[in-house]
């Protein structure tokens, strides 16, 4: 097991993470030689600084008129309700009610009457039979809860999504416009829409050059953006609008990689997961996931075959697509925080809440149909606890106390199998670094500290995600507090090229096995086994 603790040493002020080259990660504390490290295809990475000033949060009502794109508008109290009852209804009107906002013209005693209600709609609507601490949230602060940014209420941006196979990115920003760069071309078109509020993910379609899915507060939209269009503003027939009953905020999308138009959605208010067939605008639910609050993240592997649900609760799940058969891993020390799959599809790697280590499970090399074919246990690979040496006794002890907290927000693995990154929650001491580690898994799997990362003077990573498709091993792209992204390639010598021919090809949910999905027949149990000290203990059932 690595303990971050005893293996980095954070880069000293004013150093700046420019790239990796032979194995080293390389720091300048002069700001303008970093371009001349930016070589190859990062050199054409397109340039992007937010700043929030230039955005303007512009209220989502139905009669938007050509004045509220010149003129900066304040909504009015009847205004949010009226917002609130045309996106939301009753939920929404309760929401408003019980918002910060609202605190100067309403009763403490009407909003707390107000939440009460609001929590009994959504455990009734969501399907829960336990309640759960996130039911009594905002729909802004319930967003912000399950976000992999980790300051999405103020980041300039709050999203980033790499197109799979082209040289584009989308990004989502805080006033719920979607901008698409390209590289090499400045055209830079803009997505906006109606329903395209609080968004809370993005998602390229795989093996498909134009088709987008946004998720927002009450709906999914499937954006065409097409590459030969000159047009900065795709009109409303470019965009399809797909909602199911409660999943209001949709908190996470999936596509299948194998370029199939199914689309898996789900909301941490909702217990549904839904799969969608964009092409036909129909859906079906696989399961609910009672007692379990909802759904907050889904995450295909990159071979199809597998499917992992995390929850607001102690427990997630993986699902095989073929049956969409499940195993239940429950009793973790929290909820999964954050999770990742090799490139194979053979390795999942997560992170809990309240707990510094990062947990490994195994799945064989078989693309089985029955079952995932996980391992019999978990075991931890990674310790990331903070120790403060230089403190005296009484203040370490209660450092080591505030790490096992909150301690890990996101964490990606690029598609060479090679290169980890990790975030670190905001709380913890090293909010303003990234973790970076470089993992092999021949013939067995080992994670090994490479260093820490460190962007500009005053500003912390929000958001991170490693660029598919580069060519010249790893390229991980930051978004930083002050709305600016940059690029970290890591040259790797000899990287095998990941090839997306995959063997197995998920089924179409919709076909002749649909009668045999959600069925809930538990065939076996396996044991949770940890590494680290003082542990908890979790079970996993196999679901049919």
């Amino acid at each position: 097991m690595c303990s971050v603790s005893q293996s980095l040493i954070p880069p000293d002020d004013g150093e700046i993470a420019v790239c990796e080259r032979n194995g080293h990660i390389i720091y300048v504390t002069d700001q303008s030689i970093i371009d001349s490290y930016m070589e190859g295809q990062v050199s054409t990475f397109p340039y992007i600084i937010i700043s929030s000033e230039s955005l303007r949060r512009t209220p989502a009502i139905v009669g938007e008129t050509a004045k509220s794109a010149f003129l900066e508008q304040k909504e009015t109290t009847a205004q949010r309700f009226k917002t609130a009852w045309y996106n939301l209804g009753v939920a929404g009107v309760l929401g408003e009610i019980c918002s910060e906002e609202s605190n100067q013209i309403v009763y403490p005693l009407v909003q707390n009457i107000c939440q009460y209600l609001l929590i009994g709609m959504r455990w009734i609507r969501g399907m829960n039979f336990t309640l759960f601490p996130h039911l009594k949230l905002s729909q802004e602060a319930l967003i912000a809860e399950f976000s992999m940014n980790r300051e999405w209420s103020t980041s300039p941006i709050r999203f980033l999504s790499w197109h799979p196979k082209a040289h584009k990115l989308a990004i989502a920003l805080l006033d719920d416009t979607i901008k698409i760069h390209y590289t090499n071309i400045p055209l830079v078109p803009i997505l906006k829409h109606k329903l395209q509020k609080y968004v809370t993910c993005v998602e390229w379609k795989p093996l498909s050059a134009s088709i987008l899915a946004v998720g927002s507060q009450t709906a999914i939209l499937i954006w065409t953006v097409e590459p030969s269009s000159f047009s900065t503003r795709p009109s409303a027939g470019a965009v399809q609008v797909l909602s199911y009953s409660g999943h209001s905020p949709v908190t996470s999308l999936a596509w299948s990689p194998t370029g199939d138009d199914v689309l898996v959605a789900v909301s941490a208010l909702n217990t549904a997961i839904v799969v969608w067939n964009t092409s036909m605008a129909e859906y079906q639910v696989i399961q609910h996931v009672t007692t379990c609050g909802g759904v907050s993240r889904v995450l295909w592997s990159p071979d199809g075959s597998k499917v992992l649900a995390a929850t607001p609760s102690s427990s997630f799940r993986i699902f095989e697509t073929g049956l969409w058969t499940n195993e239940r891993w429950s009793n973790l020390a929290g909820r999964v925080q954050c999770a990742c799959w090799n490139p194979k599809g053979t390795t999942l790697l997560f992170a809990l809440t309240g707990d510094s280590h990062i947990y490994c499970v195994k799945f064989s090399n078989s693309q089985s149909i029955d079952s995932p074919s996980a391992s019999a246990h978990a075991t931890v690979v990674l310790d990331l606890k903070y120790f403060d040496e230089s403190a005296d006794s009484d203040s370490e002890r209660q450092s080591q106390e505030l790490t096992k907290a909150n301690c890990i927000h996101s964490m990606v693995w690029d598609e060479t199998g090679q290169r980890v990154a990790i975030m670190f929650h905001k709380d913890d001491p090293r909010q303003h670094l990234i973790a970076l580690f470089s993992t092999s898994e021949d013939p067995s799997f080992s994670i090994t500290a490479k260093g820490f990362l460190q962007g500009k003077e005053g500003v912390s990573p929000v958001f991170i995600a490693f660029k598919l498709n580069f060519d010249m091993g790893a390229c991980l792209t930051v978004c930083w507090s002050n709305g600016s992204v940059s690029y970290i390639p890591m040259y790797i010598p000899d990287v095998n090229s990941i090839t997306s021919d995959f063997r197995f090809k998920a089924p179409n949910p919709y076909g002749a096995n649909s009668s045999m999905l959600g069925s809930t027949n538990p065939d076996r149990s396996g044991l949770w086994s940890s590494m680290a000290e003082g542990s908890v203990f979790a079970s996993r059932t196999t679901l049919n």
